[in-house]
């Protein structure tokens, strides 16, 4: 009697560790990312600080800030790079509101955008993201 007690908890308890380490596991709700970089000019001139997003269908954005050179590396979430596959809207802005720390105390400035609403607001910009490497390079003008 003892024996069957034992072997039972002893089965209920392999069966608790099955659940929890197949809870833990591997396995990943994240959809396939493809990497996509590139760089962004405006006017020919490297754009600095730009944020690009790429907007899939379904699903969530993936987005990146230019550095110095214009060049971008799409973040999906936390350091994970790329962007799901699929087609993706795409918007280019430069606008960023000025913190209040940054204007010296003061209230934060409202948003400034320095590149035309086709690029962002009214953008009408679109991209096929492959699994893979995707290099994407927007050449903008400001007419």
């Amino acid at each position: 009697m003892l024996s069957k007690e034992i072997s039972l908890r002893i089965l209920c308890m392999y069966i608790l560790c099955l659940f929890i380490t197949g809870c833990g596991g591997e396995a990943s709700d994240q959809p396939d990312l493809g990497n996509v970089n590139g760089t962004v000019t405006l006017d020919g001139e490297p754009l600095a600080g730009a944020m690009v997003v790429f907007s899939p269908e379904k699903g969530r954005s993936s987005m990146a800030i230019t550095n110095d050179d214009g060049q971008y590396d799409l973040l999906y979430v936390g350091d994970t790079r790329g962007a799901k596959l699929g087609t993706h809207q795409i918007s280019i802005t430069t606008a960023q509101a000025d913190s209040a720390e940054e204007a010296g105390g003061e209230e934060a400035t409202p948003f400034k955008e320095n590149i035309p609403a086709k690029y962002n607001s009214e953008s009408t910009l679109s991209e096929e993201i492959q699994a893979g490497d995707n290099q994407i390079d927007f050449e903008l003008t400001s007419d």
